[in-house]
């Protein structure tokens, strides 16, 4: 299977979850979309969401507090609750803080522009543009 059927699969089991309120599953299955098609965008287009999150959240450090931090710092802020949801690098057992419906949505919409990015179309699912639409519009 392509790459760009298997994050498609990903986006559309992304926005069954999300609508079902199950905000962990549908973050790990954006976020697995949205970096599969970032890659691709990246290479097709040379930027992608990402890239574009963070040229955003710079420019808002610098406003407010003069910092200026890193992509890699920014990157790593940006994907904090994901990359919690998806590995335990200190193998302990801890509580993971997040606002999860936020964040799930957030990268939701950054995987269907990721996708958009790299074939100037959507995704051919109802449900997929339906909570595209409601959470961007």
């Amino acid at each position: 299977m392509e790459k760009k059927g298997i994050a498609v699969k990903q986006i559309k089991a992304a926005a069954r979850h999300y609508n079902k309120g199950d905000y962990v599953c549908s973050i790990t299955l954006s976020g697995a979309a949205e970096e599969m098609h970032g890659q691709i965008a990246k290479k097709r287009t040379n930027t992608n969401q990402l890239e574009g999150e963070v040229i955003y959240l710079r420019s808002v450090y610098a406003y407010f507090s003069g910092q200026k931090p890193s992509d890699k710092e920014l990157i790593q802020k940006i994907n904090n609750v994901k990359n919690e949801l998806k590995h335990n690098d200190s193998g302990d057992n801890l509580w993971v803080d997040g606002d999860f419906e936020n964040e799930s949505a957030i990268l939701f919409v950054k995987a269907v522009k990721n996708y958009f990015d790299c074939y100037q179309d959507f995704p051919n699912d109802r449900a997929v543009k339906n909570l595209f639409e409601h959470l961007t519009l």
